[in-house]
């Protein structure tokens, strides 16, 4: 299970705000076994050379139709001509593939899924836009994934379900599996809300422990609750009294039980690990890894 480990790409943030390219790191981890990427926005994203890509596409999106913007998405990576108003940019998106071959990457965002909009057009524009990066950066298994960090208090349940729902039913022609994450509020309340609202779950166990190694939703009772088609991804890093560590190793997190949970389910999804950066996140990770296949 624990072999085809993945990766979220903020754990490169120290690394990359030290000078180091993001398509470097992407073909390095790739080379070392860590097919799954989920790309995750972030300052360190948008200071690296790939997020002055990501900015680019983002300034171009409003010349192309939802249809074109498209077309050209799935010709860029399937290697089929395609007529385009910023060649230059979309020749750069090409390049960006061919080093991405063999990779599946993913789109990841904060965003206050859980809160009415303030704004409900803004809200709107920036999912279509997040929808689109996400597709860009693999058509043929897109995803997009949404983690709530600043809603806190209670919930409007009805509020976040809609916000769902309405997120769902924009840009129907882009095939594309949508996801939020459990952060702030409990994981067995994330799923429900997420079951409701018709979208997939991102699950990490290590935001459910507290500082002291007290949980804020006990495991057994979202395992008690959970279907393996509810999960789309797991995220995986590790929890001491110290914060989270930069590599996977003992303490609060009990991955032995959740590999149990997901092999003894059939679980089919991603794993997907999430370490505190440092200047040697490969270590890290490699040693990660080989801790996690003990288990």
């Amino acid at each position: 299970m624990f072999a085809q480990l993945g990766i979220v790409t903020n754990i490169w943030a120290e690394e990359i705000e030290n000078g180091a390219r993001f398509d470097d790191l992407m073909i390095e981890f790739g080379a070392n076994g860590f097919k799954d990427m989920e790309v995750r926005e972030g300052d360190y994203l948008r200071n690296s050379e790939f997020g002055e890509l990501i900015q680019g596409l983002e300034a171009a999106m409003p010349a192309y139709t939802d249809t074109k913007f498209r077309t050209i998405c799935d010709a860029v990576w399937t290697g089929q001509p395609y007529e385009s108003k910023h060649p230059e940019l979309f020749d750069e998106v090409a390049a960006f593939a061919k080093k991405a071959s063999g990779l599946t990457l993913s789109y990841a965002m904060s965003h206050p899924w859980l809160s009415p909009p303030t704004d409900s057009e803004a809200d709107t524009q920036q999912i279509i836009q997040a929808k689109k990066l996400a597709y860009m950066l693999c058509p043929a298994r897109a995803r997009l994934r949404l983690v709530d960090l600043d809603t806190e208090g209670d919930i409007d349940a009805s509020a976040a379900v809609a916000n769902l729902k309405r997120y769902s039913e924009l840009l129907p022609d882009y095939p594309m599996i949508f996801a939020v994450e459990n952060a702030r509020q409990t994981a067995t309340l994330t799923l429900q809300l997420a079951i409701a609202g018709g979208v997939k779950l991102t699950y990490d166990e290590t935001n459910t422990y507290r500082a002291d190694g007290t949980t804020v939703n006990p495991p057994d009772e979202f395992w008690s609750a959970v279907k393996m088609t509810d999960l789309t991804s797991v995220h995986f890093k590790q929890k001491t009294e110290a914060g989270v560590l930069s590599e996977v190793a003992d303490g609060f997190v009990n991955f032995r039980a959740i590999a149990g949970h997901l092999k003894t389910r059939h679980y089919t999804g991603d794993l997907l690990l999430e370490n505190t950066p440092t200047a040697h996140s490969l270590q890290d990770a490699l040693r990660s890894r080989a801790y996690l296949l003990k288990c």
